[in-house]
């Protein structure tokens, strides 16, 4: 049990030991475009976004109820748009 012990408390001291002498690098491109149009086909659809024409830049569009009041026929949505 005591080995068992030593050994893992040895184990996790090396681990970032180990972890400091490697290397590397990451490969990365971000591309910003400044204009994207916002338009929305009826009351009761979501918004459609178009961000510079390309797929990749397009958002994500989720929409939730918030509350509904039946008698008014009226309800709180929550239009959430993610980059």
């Amino acid at each position: 049990m005591t080995r068992a012990l030593l050994l893992a408390i040895g184990l996790v001291i090396a681990a970032p030991l180990s972890a400091a002498t490697s290397t590397g690098s990451i490969a990365a491109t971000l591309t910003l475009f400044s204009r994207c149009d916002i338009s929305r086909q009826s009351e009761h659809s979501l918004p459609k976004v178009d961000c510079g024409r390309h797929f990749s830049a397009q958002p994500r569009i989720t929409e939730r109820v918030l509350k509904r009041n039946a008698k008014r026929r009226e309800s709180a949505r929550l239009v959430t748009i993610e980059w």
